[in-house]
């Protein structure tokens, strides 16, 4: 069979396969086993390997399975890959693969199709985010025999486990990808996991049914094996808090993530719900500054506004009292997190209008608004309307316009403002993300390789800063490696390179049928591979 009627084969059977799991449910739709989420957050695309929103995780994870399991973090349990060895300076790792897996369109997951993902993620035309940032320094994948594959990367990278525990590296089928072409992360995906995809209507829905095939689920992780209690998985894309709290409350879903913080403590009391909260992992809600653009390439206008905004009272006005001040680029969960940055920018006002004076903004008495020569100091920040990010937003404008900054609001839809923010039109944006290892943190923020329209907004542009994270993750001994992240975060409180705003919690609230969901990567990823509907 020639390689175009071999896809053609593919993507009739892809097709038929979901049109039959479709009709299926239909005919049994009184006797499924349904679990419907209200997510708070969009989907760009279910493209594992280049979403840029680590949200979407939450999502594929039930697509795609991973070679690795992680929990809790920094502990690593085999998944599709059944045991690996690494090499002394983290520049090797090979592994060795289950024999008995197959994917959602019936070929063969092997090493291959290992390879195939990880060489697809590096590629440019892929314009791989997460899933990039998450390869790590990546060289090449070394097909052994069918089921042991080596990976090798250009430098060391210790935290390729971490990023392997995440479904962004999830090995997809290639012929599905290959067959699907340009409508893969959107009209179909295909993975190993424990649940198929049936549907997604963009923002609006995303649906999942059981692989009733699937049988290599890590019981140490989840507590079973074997096919999922669920019969449907649905995602009810629902970003507005109160939309997503009365869906709830009526019946229309089953559980929900961020609960808005007004409510928790009601819904905690009302025993017809179940509220759980948990620390969030990774980087907390922040402040972006662009280095590349006036005046925010000057320090001392950054190192003003970090003193300038009252972190304290932001907590209860924006946040609700959910979460914590920040300190750090980590949040305080992370292995490696410092108070660094709290010592260095403390919230004094005059010291920051003391500083704009020195780098000659002065103050103009008529309009409020600090000039240097005949230039006012303008702040453009850029943001999606949002309910959260437009009150952060209010709150920041409000601040600096105490001390003479004007904090010019361009807030626009989702995609107006990833046009704009990537295009690197913006002074300041907002960015919030969950991580599990403090490579993934800072190289996705600071490294150099994600400035100029990646993850890294801030367009940090350092060789020193760069090398620090290259050799930090190649650090294999705990203490060595906790003790170079310190002197990052020291660099990065000292050049303000951008501001931290909260560490948020995770809230989490449901009905009680809900039963045994597993709560993964660090409080943010839940996991209903487990999860049973009870009553």
């Amino acid at each position: 069979m020639s390689k175009r009627l071999l896809v053609r084969f593919v993507s009739l059977f892809v097709v038929t396969t979901m049109l039959l799991a479709s009709l299926a449910g239909a005919v049994v739709a009184q006797d499924e086993v349904v679990l419907t989420f209200g997510i708070s957050r969009r989907v760009d695309t279910l493209d594992n390997t280049a979403t840029a929103f680590s949200s979407v995780e939450v999502i594929v994870g039930h697509v795609f399975d991973t070679l690795v399991k992680q929990n809790p973090l920094g502990s690593f349990h085999p998944a599709l890959a059944t045991s690996w060895s690494v090499n002394d300076d983290a520049t090797e790792y090979v592994f060795e693969l289950r024999d008995d897996v197959t994917f959602h369109d019936g070929t063969p997951f092997n090493a291959e199709a290992v390879k195939y993902t990880f060489d697809r993620i590096v590629h440019p035309d892929t314009k791989s985010q997460m899933g990039f940032s998450f390869i790590g320094p990546y060289e090449e994948s070394e097909v052994i025999d069918d089921h042991t594959i080596a990976v090798r990367f250009r430098a060391p990278n210790a935290a390729f486990l971490d990023g392997l525990s995440h479904p962004q590296l999830g090995p997809v089928s290639p012929t599905a990808v290959e067959a699907l072409g340009a409508d893969w992360g959107f009209s179909g995906i295909v993975g190993a996991g424990p649940f198929m995809f049936e549907s997604y209507t963009p923002d609006t829905e995303v649906v999942l049914v059981k692989n009733p095939d699937y049988n290599w689920g890590d019981e140490a992780v989840f507590g079973i094996t074997g096919p999922t209690a669920l019969d449907r998985l649905i995602f009810k894309i629902l970003t507005d808090p109160g939309t997503r709290l009365a869906a709830l409350e009526s019946g229309e879903v089953d559980m929900i993530d961020n609960l808005p913080g007004l409510d928790v403590a009601r819904l905690q009391e009302d025993p017809s719900f179940v509220v759980s909260i948990y620390d969030q992992a990774g980087h907390g809600y922040s402040l972006m500054f662009n280095h590349q653009n006036s005046p925010t390439d000057e320090l001392a206008v950054r190192k003003a506004i970090a003193m300038s905004v009252d972190l304290e009272i932001m907590q209860d006005i924006v946040y609700d009292g959910l979460g914590y001040k920040p300190c750090s680029a980590l949040t305080a969960s992370m292995v490696g997190w410092t108070d660094i940055f709290c010592h260095v920018n403390p919230y004094d006002p005059e010291a920051a209008g003391a500083l704009l004076d020195e780098a000659g903004w002065a103050m103009n008495d008529e309009t409020g608004i600090r000039e240097r020569d005949g230039v006012p100091l303008v702040v453009r920040h850029f943001g999606a309307d949002r309910p959260l990010g437009n009150a952060t937003a209010q709150f920041l404008r409000e601040d600096l316009g105490n001390v003479g900054i004007d904090f010019e609001l361009n807030i626009s839809d989702f995609s107006a403002y990833i046009t704009n923010v990537v295009a690197g039109l913006h002074n300041t944006q907002q960015w919030w993300d969950t991580q599990t290892d403090p490579d993934g943190v800072f190289r996705t923020l600071f490294h150099s390789s994600n400035a100029g329209g990646g993850s890294n907004r801030n367009n940090y542009i350092s060789d020193t800063m760069d090398n620090m994270i290259d050799a930090a993750v190649g650090i294999s001994d705990q203490a060595a490696r906790i003790a170079a992240y310190a002197e990052i975060q020291q660099i990065l409180a000292d050049e303000v390179v951008m501001m931290y705003l909260n560490d948020p919690v995770v809230t989490y609230a449901a009905i009680p049928a809900v039963q045994n969901v597993t709560i993964l990567g660090g409080g943010f990823v839940p996991d209903f591979y487990s999860a049973t509907m009870d009553g």
